[in-house]
């Protein structure tokens, strides 16, 4: 659902959950900005979106100041194990998630566990760029884990599909059940324990080292995870300058290395530039050039290209017009296999308030390990167990590696002042949602609704063989015939599917404010007053 500015409005706030939407509300309509705003629903998220993200996983940020200053903030996942012994036995389980049509297995336990830093990362967020205090920014997350907070239909089933995971330990179990069994959406559940972490935190930032230190205490080497004192003293929050990629008249800033996802989004969109002139919107041509876009993006991530992203030049040499000139004549080249997670369990924040401020911010909790910290109400991550951001194996990387990750929050300005800002959850499909959200908008004019809810598509590779998921709903039998010519191995999705991600947008079009909760994800907006 589209929700439209007033006027008077302070900003506009779009995310996956509808109380996470209104705790940035509030907050723009006591005087924050927006990243006041985006800290405010960070924290509220850690609590109604428990299933997707927590403040000891990771995050992402792309940030447009009033002042037109445009940063990448990187808040993800460090590998643990700096100066400390390795665990006599590493408490590396498995569980298995079955999604009726396939099933996953991930990694939980202790030692699935990375050093995750979303929650430093959102007090560095609004120590540098926050206007009210930030006990005031915690104060909605803070009500809602002691007054409760509403289970969304979304967060009820994704709860039920990882319940396995959440099962791994009592601890981890009673943080999501209400009297022995799971929540229902329209469910009432709390979080005492994790509202007085947010609020002592809030209060005093300096809490966060007593958390850290029973993090690494609960989840250190004597415990059979790999958090040590050394990880807790050695991190930094980084920022840096936004991959940009010039697209029409709009000029859009994503994410660098460690995220693989912002540049091979920046690549997507300069081949598919020029396409709106071509086809028709949603015609075959249209759809059969987004899936042979998306199946070079598949050819080109080879398990090198994520090393490669923190060269400079090879950045440059990949959105070339001579590069993107040889990717259009190499569409034939058989794509090849990389592991995906048919989950994708990310949420995503965006936000734009009245003065220009913009926050598009992408946060994670893998599937969680199935341990918490005893005390906190806080389900750790488990990015170490993720086949997908691993892609070289399970504890391969030195301890004090920045994490890669798909996660690419996006910010757009054209030259009439106008600014986009979105992100999608999903995994390897968040690439090509956000991809053909914008390429929608920009390419084709839709309006921000149509754009975001438009059917979409993911091509998917193995060695052998590739398949395209297709949302078919509005797509005529003739249509889809001539894509499976194309696309041999059709898999067809009759609705809209959370499989295709999350689009949350938000938008300052011809100086009006606006938002789109993308129906996928449980998306809701809200204008602040």
């Amino acid at each position: 659902m589209e929700h439209l500015s007033s006027p008077q409005s302070k900003g506009v706030v779009s995310a996956g959950d509808a109380q996470t939407a209104q705790a940035g509300q509030i907050i723009l309509e006591q005087g924050g900005n927006a990243f006041d705003a985006v800290v405010a629903s960070g924290f509220a998220a850690f609590i109604c979106e428990v299933a997707l993200c927590g403040p000891l996983g990771g995050g992402v940020m792309l940030a447009r100041t009033a002042a037109g200053t445009t940063r990448a903030v990187e808040f993800f996942g460090r590998t643990p194990g700096l100066g400390g012994p390795k665990p006599n036995q590493l408490d590396f389980g498995e569980e298995t998630i079955d999604f009726g049509v396939t099933t996953q297995s991930f990694k939980v336990g202790r030692g699935a566990a990375a050093l995750g830093l979303a929650l430093p990362g959102l007090i560095d967020i609004h120590k540098k760029w926050g206007r009210l205090p930030l006990h005031r920014v915690a104060e909605p997350a803070v009500r809602l884990g002691r007054d409760g907070f509403v289970v969304g239909a979304p967060m009820a089933y994704i709860l039920e599909l990882i319940s396995p995971i959440f099962s791994w330990t009592p601890e981890s179990k009673a943080l999501v059940h209400i009297d022995g069994r799971l929540p229902t959406a329209g469910d009432r559940m709390y979080n005492a324990d994790l509202a007085t972490v947010l609020e002592d935190i809030a209060d005093n930032p300096a809490e966060l080292h007593g958390l850290y230190s029973d993090f690494a205490r609960h989840f250190g080497p004597s415990e059979g995870g790999l958090i040590t004192t050394q990880d807790l003293t050695n991190y930094q929050i980084e920022y840096a300058d936004p991959v940009s990629v010039k697209m029409r008249d709009w000029t859009l800033s994503t994410m660098p290395s460690p995220s693989s996802g912002g540049s091979l989004i920046a690549l997507g969109l300069r081949l598919l530039e020029g396409i709106g002139d071509d086809t028709r919107f949603l015609s075959l041509e249209h759809l059969v050039q987004v899936a042979l876009t998306q199946r070079i993006l598949l050819d080109i991530r080879t398990p090198e290209f994520d090393e490669r992203l923190r060269e400079p030049a090879f950045i440059k040499e990949l959105l070339s017009q001579s590069n993107v000139n040889r990717l259009r004549e190499c569409l034939a080249r058989p794509p090849i296999a990389r592991p995906d997670n048919h989950l994708g369990s990310t949420t995503q924040i965006s936000v734009i308030d009245s003065e220009g401020g913009v926050a598009a911010m992408t946060l994670t909790n893998g599937e969680g390990c199935g341990c918490v910290i005893p005390g906190t109400g806080i389900e750790v991550n488990n990015l170490l167990g993720e086949a997908d951001i691993n892609p070289r194996g399970f504890h391969c990387d030195p301890p004090g590696t920045h994490m890669s990750t798909m996660m690419a929050p996006t910010v757009g300005l054209n030259g009439q002042g106008d600014l986009i800002a979105l992100g999608s959850g999903g995994s390897n499909r968040l690439r090509n949602a956000i991809m053909m959200t914008l390429c929608n908008l920009i390419e084709y004019d839709c309006n921000p609704a149509d754009a975001v809810s438009a059917a979409r598509l993911h091509l998917d590779a193995s060695e052998t063989d590739f398949e395209l998921n297709v949302e078919v709903a509005e797509h005529s039998d003739g249509l889809l015939d001539g894509l499976a010519e194309v696309f041999p191995k059709l898999v067809r999705f009759p609705g809209r599917n959370m499989f295709f991600g999350g689009v949350h947008t938000a938008l300052s079009l011809n100086g009006q404010l606006s938002g789109i909760g993308d129906a996928r994800r449980g998306g809701c907006s809200a204008i602040a007053r």
